[in-house]
């Protein structure tokens, strides 16, 4: 006879199983292995709410192994928070239950996850978000935010490097309201662990300043009892629980067991094992439900009891009261930079970044960020640090962590934040802004040193492959300012956007200022009058090349170009409107960017277009040589423009 506590768990087994058969596919080996994991956690330690799914203080959690979706919505439906339908629905169109947990699907998912690792340094960037929040808003006697953040993950997510880069800045920060649990069967998909990691994880986290508890046997009291000890370490912890793939099915303890289904004979076996009386698919017993329901109900008593005192601090704190009402329900801010002063001209466009961010820190305290070891290039940073209560986060040389880390950040907290690297090193963010897109983040991705421009730090720093890339990248918009008053513009428009990521790019090499923009537009006449011969297109640095290119026309062909500067590419390209009102279905275009995007193309559609773009690997020497060797001049284009004209009329 089992008790409610077995019966639960093993109607979890049984329900993961129906669904995944439904499905016609899934991950069965997580979904049934770590059962015992999910029903200690979610069941019966962590503290949310069907209230409110998005309270700011409930616990959050984070399946990083994403595959093993089915041991989480298996609780979930037990508790309540998802019907039978929605079990019947895995992996269908719209449902709540998809293949990888998905936030706009279900209201109780915290994070979107699938590609291993990732969810890790989210759960960082969560565990980040709360410490600033403790700081500025707990009170004596009033803990506003004393929530946990856990992380359920497997073998492969300490394979990803990601996982490891978010784990050591966790040890160094102390992040003590993190908490991983590792799913550890030592089972993959090609073979056992063993085969391609021999770390001893223990050892590991412990070096990098976790706490570590071992749970030898996969039980929910054991368990349960390392989780009650890593909510009162002083340190991150680290859970590691002993399990078995697709335990009770026909390939358990083997990689088979990753994924498949049951036929109907192996789902009743299967059932049998588990000690199931009824063993028709979708129907489980009313005392599971009613179980469920009392773990549910005493969630809800830790929720009411925290909003008595939620309501207490409003009398005596309405200030901090209402700010926090404002970022939970994220209302919006509206940002603006038209008091920011730039004390010189003639810049390269990071140095212009600097009064930016200074205005930030002392006028909007729900921005967070930093750089990935380089600050004082990129000229991202604030003065006082995370770990003192500031805005700053050293994130070290952490690409791929500190953007998967700012997605965390942006979803447990609400607040923005802003990452900044150079150009070249977008290619190890990708997999962390493909996610943040997904999930329609509004993280700000500073990249500077854009260019041939970088000059002698050689090819392997000049970059001209990256920009093709962030465009492509659906909910991102790429913004490469060509003077101050562009960036100006580019911090307001990628601030104040509520569910689209922003890349502002910026030059590392002095370019020309023009200030003939007060309000933001994708594209805007920078030079000219409404007679002209051919319009040159440009961005950031190549701005002032497209100005002195337009100036040897006139000098030299008598050919009248006017210059057009492309804040936002992707938006020009798809605003008809705009192009005619440059006048770019008028007259043939030529567009000029050290970058290899062949975006430009696309407005063929208005007219004739021709370009000179980057083409190949720079050299090690300096900027300007490598552009003269790349035909980046005025004489050059001149020429090619001159020809292009030539063969269209």
């Amino acid at each position: 006879m089992l008790d409610k506590e077995q019966q639960l768990v093993a109607s979890m087994r049984g329900i993961a199983i129906d669904s995944i058969n439904e499905a016609k596919g899934g991950h069965l080996g997580m979904a049934i292995g770590a059962a015992n994991i999910t029903y200690a956690l979610l069941g019966k330690e962590m503290i949310f709410s069907q209230q409110d799914p998005k309270w700011m203080n409930k616990d959050r959690f984070i399946l990083s192994a994403g595959h093993g979706s089915m041991s989480y919505y298996s609780i979930m439906h037990f508790l309540g928070l998802l019907s039978i339908e929605d079990m019947k629905s895995h992996k269908k169109l719209h449902s709540k239950t998809p293949g990888h947990p998905e936030i706009e699907m279900f209201e109780h998912v915290d994070a979107s996850t699938g590609p291993l690792g990732q969810g890790i340094a989210m759960g960082v960037g969560m565990a980040i978000g709360q410490k600033y929040l403790q700081e500025k808003y707990n009170k004596d006697n009033y803990e506003i935010f004393n929530h946990k953040v856990f992380v359920l993950h497997g073998d492969g997510c300490l394979q990803e490097g990601v996982s490891l880069e978010a784990i050591q800045l966790a040890g160094t920060l102390n992040l003590k309201d993190l908490i991983l649990i590792h799913d550890y069967n030592g089972i993959q998909i090609d073979s056992e662990t063993k085969d391609v990691n021999n770390i001893d994880f223990l050892s590991y986290f412990q070096s990098n300043n976790f706490n570590v508890f071992d749970v030898e046997r996969d039980k929910p009291k054991l368990i349960i009892d390392a989780i009650q000890k890593a909510k009162n370490s002083d340190k991150p912890s680290y859970i590691r629980v002993h399990t078995t793939i697709a335990k009770y099915a026909p390939n358990e303890g083997t990689p088979k067991g990753h994924n498949g289904v049951l036929n109907s004979e192996q789902t009743v076996e299967f059932k049998t094992k588990l000690g199931l009386k009824n063993t028709i698919p979708f129907e489980y017993s009313k005392n599971v439900y009613a179980y469920g329901k009392e773990l549910l109900d005493q969630k809800e008593f830790e929720y009411n009891k925290w909003l008595k005192m939620f309501n207490q601090y409003k009398k005596n704190f309405p200030n901090e009261y209402n700010e926090l009402v404002k970022l939970q329900n994220n209302e919006h801010v509206k940002y603006n930079f038209s008091d920011v002063i730039f004390e010189e001209t003639n810049k390269a466009t990071r140095n212009y970044f600097v009064p930016i961010m200074k205005k930030i820190e002392e006028q909007y305290p729900f921005i967070l960020g930093g750089s990935a070891d380089l600050a004082g290039a990129t000229k991202i940073k604030f003065s006082k640090e995370i770990k003192d209560g500031g805005q700053y986060i050293k994130y070290g040389i952490r690409e791929f962590a500190m953007v998967a880390i700012n997605n965390g950040i942006m979803l447990a907290t609400n607040m923005k934040t802003i990452s900044s690297t150079f150009l070249v090193f977008a290619d190890y963010e990708k997999a962390g802004l493909r996610l943040g897109s997904l999930m329609s983040l509004p993280g700000i991705h500073v990249f500077t040193h854009d260019s041939y421009g970088v000059g002698g730090d050689g090819p392997s720093h000049q970059p001209f492959d990256q920009l093709p890339m962030l465009r492509a990248m659906h909910n991102m918009k790429v913004i490469r300012p060509c003077d101050e008053s562009e960036v100006r513009l580019a911090f307001e428009y990628a601030l104040n956007q509520r569910n689209v990521q922003t890349s502002i790019i910026g030059c590392r090499q002095n370019i020309k200022s023009f200030n003939k923009i007060e309000h933001f537009t994708p594209a805007y006449v920078i030079q000219g009058d409404n007679k002209f011969d051919i319009s040159l297109l440009a961005t950031g640095s190549e701005v002032s090349l497209a100005v002195e290119t337009a100036n040897e026309l006139r000098e030299k062909y008598n050919i009248s170009a006017q210059v057009v500067s492309v804040l936002l590419l992707q938006d020009l390209v798809k605003n008809n409107k705009l192009a005619n009102e440059l006048g770019l279905n008028k007259k043939p275009m030529f567009a000029i960017e050290a970058s290899s995007d062949s975006m430009w193309y696309q407005l063929s559609k208005f007219n004739k277009i021709d370009a000179h773009l980057a083409e190949g690997f720079g050299y090690s020497t300096s900027g300007e040589e490598v552009f003269r060797v790349k035909g980046f001049t005025k004489e050059n284009i001149s020429k090619k423009v001159v020809d292009f004209l030539n063969e269209n009329n």
